[in-house]
């Protein structure tokens, strides 16, 4: 267990990565321009406008393709990126069935939200009271001994033993790198995005979430970085079904490329 701070850390350090690294992906993510042009569909209004303008500041020919995270960790992600683009690629979105253990994932949403465990709980369907409690208590031992973390993010990606989100990781780095739109669509992507947005600010304008929903965690990843909360249909499932959502609806209303 790390000894107590004696003076909580910045919120964004000026440094965040180790002097040692030979490259840093976030120091090529550029500024975020908007595309001028912009065309809505004169059927899409509300939240389906705003997932379309979200796309098209963003992309022109879309070309959805969906990435399965393996558990390979730091390395695999950016290269799933740069394979998905390099063969025409302009929109990612993910699908898993590895899931990383919640308690971590929520441990890392809490310290990088600086919000309190039970803020970041979910009692979702099927769970008793004691369940719940459980988690809380794990999730609360989990931060204190992770606090000092905040200030060297990646090592909070090394918490979760499959791998899962190290590769979701640097699977949104090098989308930013590359200008490659994300739909995040699971609290473990959230907890990557929170984690990549602290090594980076300016990457979080490539992703946006895909769904509201009743989970705590995700409206306070949402909040903290700053991105679209999505359309406004309060899922609770955690494995990605509405970035699915997302993409289909995108496919319907613009001028997609076949997949």
């Amino acid at each position: 267990m790390h000894p107590p701070c004696s003076q909580a850390p910045s919120a964004y350090p000026d440094v965040v990565s180790d002097s040692g690294e030979s490259e840093n992906p976030f120091d090529r993510i550029e500024s975020f321009t908007p595309n001028s042009q912009i065309t809505i569909d004169p059927l899409a209004t509300g939240s389906l406008a705003e997932l379309v303008t979200w796309w098209q500041q963003r992309g022109t020919v879309l070309t959805p393709h969906r990435l399965e995270p393996t558990a390979g960790g730091f390395g695999s992600g950016s290269a799933a990126v740069d394979a998905a683009v390099d063969t025409g690629a302009t929109l990612l979105y993910f699908t898993s069935d590895i899931q990383a253990d919640p308690v971590v994932t929520r441990a890392i949403i809490g310290l990088l939200t600086r919000k309190d465990a039970w803020q970041v709980t979910h009692q979702g369907l099927g769970t008793s009271d004691q369940q719940a409690m459980d988690q809380i208590t794990a999730i609360v031992d989990l931060m204190r001994e992770n606090r000092e973390s905040r200030a060297q993010p990646r090592e909070l990606a090394l918490l979760d033993s499959t791998g899962v989100i190290a590769f979701y990781l640097d699977a949104l780095l090098e989308a930013a790198v590359r200008k490659t739109p994300v739909i995040l669509g699971s609290t473990q992507e959230l907890a990557a995005a929170l984690i990549g947005h602290r090594i980076s600010m300016k990457a979080s304008r490539w992703w946006r979430n895909a769904a509201t929903s009743p989970d705590r965690a995700v409206g306070q990843a949402v909040e903290r970085m700053g991105i679209s909360s999505g359309l406004p249909l309060d899922l609770s499932d955690d494995r990605g079904v509405g970035a699915q959502i997302s993409v289909d609806l995108l496919q319907s209303f613009t001028s997609a490329s076949p997949q």
